[in-house]
């Protein structure tokens, strides 16, 4: 985490469906399917969903450690909390 952050906190980590953005999903899109990875082309502007966008924020989903949307999931384990080697 301390090596992460640095490198990321001034990066806007908040989906949004700027023209950027969308160009960037067109570009992606254009080249998996011109690679075979999709079969089928699509218009990206009539695929994106602003209604999801337009929800709370995740940190307001938050209830006692878990996610509202996922109330029967568990907490995530802290896989270093032994302080042993993961690999």
């Amino acid at each position: 985490m301390e090596d992460t952050l640095p490198g990321i906190k001034d990066v806007d980590m908040v989906p949004n469906l700027s023209p950027q953005n969308l160009a960037s999903v067109e570009i992606g899109k254009n080249f998996m399917l011109s690679h075979g990875y999709i079969k089928n082309d699509f218009d990206v502007n009539k695929w994106a969903a602003p209604e999801f966008l337009e929800r709370p924020p995740a940190s307001s989903w938050k209830k006692n450690g878990r996610s509202a949307l996922w109330p029967s999931c568990p907490k995530a384990a802290d896989p270093l909390a032994s302080g042993g080697r993961i690999g």
